[in-house]
């Protein structure tokens, strides 16, 4: 694209940024939020002023203004959001509204998590109640071969009739259990969408075909992730990584603006029955069968965690990418400071640079002390 020409072309409009092309600023770099297309762009920070100053002048104006070292950069920003389209030019851009940024949903509990290692939970009650509450989403998490396979296919039957659209479970991977025996589990149950089998003597991936025909078959397909990693408790959890970061949509980016990615309308049965916010956080709520998941959700102190937004937090309010991570309230890379960074993320938005967390000073034995105080065995380094 000849950006000069169309400058020079265009000085009368306005350059619009699209409505679903959503800039959010950060410290190094900020970026753009394509909303539609499920993708980020970044760019250096210092172009974003001009972002801010294109809906309230024409091209011309902007152009006559700026010196000729800020002209070459408002230039080169012109030419990424062209060749990315993010931007067009219209003589109106007032005509193209801004698209709602409010959240909500149709339930009070959203997602769910059970964890399970020692001992069984009453699983049809955690359900029901569940269910009375709208939640959509469960993952069920297992650190040991009490619950495999035949007790993911009932819990999937346990769901089956109920709010609960989907069954997400990471499981020991039991080598007395043959791949049809999992396949099967998966195929008779369309509410189980993954099932992840960590401790595996491989990483591998075994697709399921559930029977569906032409166009919808590739819909309908499940997959089983095989890992050598090992799940061993509620801290081997929040990773934030490249990968890890949510495709930005409309109502992911709306939620993550104004509530927290991971603790928003989520409930918890920790592996020794405790209802938390995340198995991971220290503060319980009672023990289940002995309180209502609806006497817990409703309380004030239950929902505090879900305000937790990543624009109060330190670090991360000069995040690019704070709309599209979950975040983490559980591990901390301070465990005493509730505004806090997340312990496992590998970004620094002052380099603008991914490094692996692990490496940091001091990271290893904040993961001890927070073993320390969930009281499991500390590893050894």
């Amino acid at each position: 694209m000849d950006i000069e020409a169309v400058s020079q072309d265009s000085r009368e409009k306005y350059v619009f940024l699209f409505s679903d092309c959503v800039p959010v600023k950060g410290h190094a770099a900020s970026a753009i939020y394509d909303l539609t297309r499920g993708r980020i762009s970044t760019f250096p920070s210092e172009y974003y002023p001009f972002l801010e100053s294109i809906r309230e002048q024409r091209l011309g104006e902007l152009l006559d203004g700026l010196s000729e070292d800020d002209r070459a950069g408002f230039l080169e920003l012109l030419e990424f959001l062209f060749d990315n389209e993010y931007a067009c030019m219209r003589a109106d851009p007032g005509a193209f509204p801004a698209i709602p940024s409010g959240w909500d949903a149709p339930c009070v509990i959203e997602n769910a998590i059970i964890d399970v290692d020692a001992q069984h939970h009453d699983y049809a009650k955690i359900v029901a109640e569940l269910d009375a509450l709208g939640c959509q989403h469960l993952q069920v998490r297992s650190y040991s071969l009490l619950f495999g396979a035949s007790e993911l296919g009932a819990l999937a039957r346990v769901c089956h009739g109920t709010s609960i659209q989907t069954l997400q479970a990471i499981l020991v991977h039991d080598p007395a259990r043959s791949d049809d025996d999992y396949a099967a589990v998966v195929r008779g149950n369309p509410t189980v969408i993954s099932l992840t089998l960590h401790s595996s003597d491989e990483d591998r991936k075994l697709e399921v075909d559930r029977g569906a025909r032409g166009s919808s078959a590739a819909l309908t397909k499940a997959e089983i992730s095989f890992t050598t990693k090992k799940l061993e408790s509620c801290l081997d959890c929040g990773s934030i990584t490249v990968g890890a970061l949510l495709a930005p949509t409309t109502p992911t980016f709306n939620e993550l603006h104004h509530l927290n990615g991971c603790l928003n309308r989520k409930v918890s049965v920790d592996a020794s029955g405790q209802l938390r916010n995340c198995p991971a956080m220290a503060k319980s709520f009672g023990r289940h069968g002995e309180v209502a998941l609806a006497e817990v959700v409703a309380q004030a102190a239950f929902q505090k965690p879900w305000r937790a937004r990543k624009d109060e937090i330190k670090v991360c309010q000069d995040c690019p990418y704070r709309y599209a991570c979950t975040d983490c309230r559980a591990l901390l890379e301070d465990p005493d400071a509730e505004d806090s960074k997340p312990l496992k993320c590998g970004y620094d938005p002052y380099t603008d640079s991914w490094t692996n967390w692990r490496e940091r000073p001091n990271a290893m034995a904040t993961v001890e002390e927070y073993r320390k105080r969930h009281r499991l065995a500390v590893l050894a380094s």
